[in-house]
């Protein structure tokens, strides 16, 4: 099997903050519910400054809710960042290989997954990553600067000419 294209990244801060971040906060069901979230506390505030009345559910439970959403990202953040020390002694190092058939992803822990374009989900684009969503939802990450052979914009044009959305 010919080798298409491959990247190397660690699995450092700035994998942890770009996918948590996404997770957390810029997948679009979540988008929808911070806006909802958003209106209910400019209704509470509204009902504040104009009525006088503090209305718990549109006023505290979304400040509440901002509040736990940010815990709960640092929370997971600071853990998974420890748990990869923990188990290799040192961030881990992911390296991706991509060919015609499939995508291997081996771990610097000696862990190897293989990735079958019939079982990609869906394709996500951040600022600095891409992340393929498998059909039982593991989640293949592909730094765009850690490409050794091949390039992001090559990678993503082979993956529309596969039949995916990008």
């Amino acid at each position: 099997m010919e080798i298409l294209f491959e990247n190397k990244y660690t699995r450092d801060r700035e994998w942890a903050k770009d996918i948590l971040g996404y997770i957390s906060f810029r997948r679009p069901l979540h988008i929808v519910l911070y806006i909802i979230s958003a209106v209910s506390l400019v209704y509470g505030v509204c009902m504040l400054i104009f009525y006088y009345t503090l209305s718990i559910v549109s006023f505290l439970v979304p400040a509440l809710w901002a509040g736990l959403l940010l815990y709960i990202y640092f929370k997971n953040l600071n853990v998974t960042l420890k748990r990869d020390i923990e188990i290799n002694k040192k961030p881990i190092e992911v390296e991706v290989r991509v060919t015609n058939e499939s995508i291997v992803q081996t771990q610097s822990t000696g862990s190897e997954f293989t990735l079958d374009f019939s079982d990609i989900k869906k394709i996500v684009k951040t600022k600095k990553f891409i992340y393929l969503w498998s059909k039982s939802n593991m989640l293949y990450s592909i730094k765009k600067e850690g490409f050794i052979v091949g390039s992001a914009d090559d990678f993503l044009a082979f993956l529309k000419a596969k039949g995916f959305k990008c």
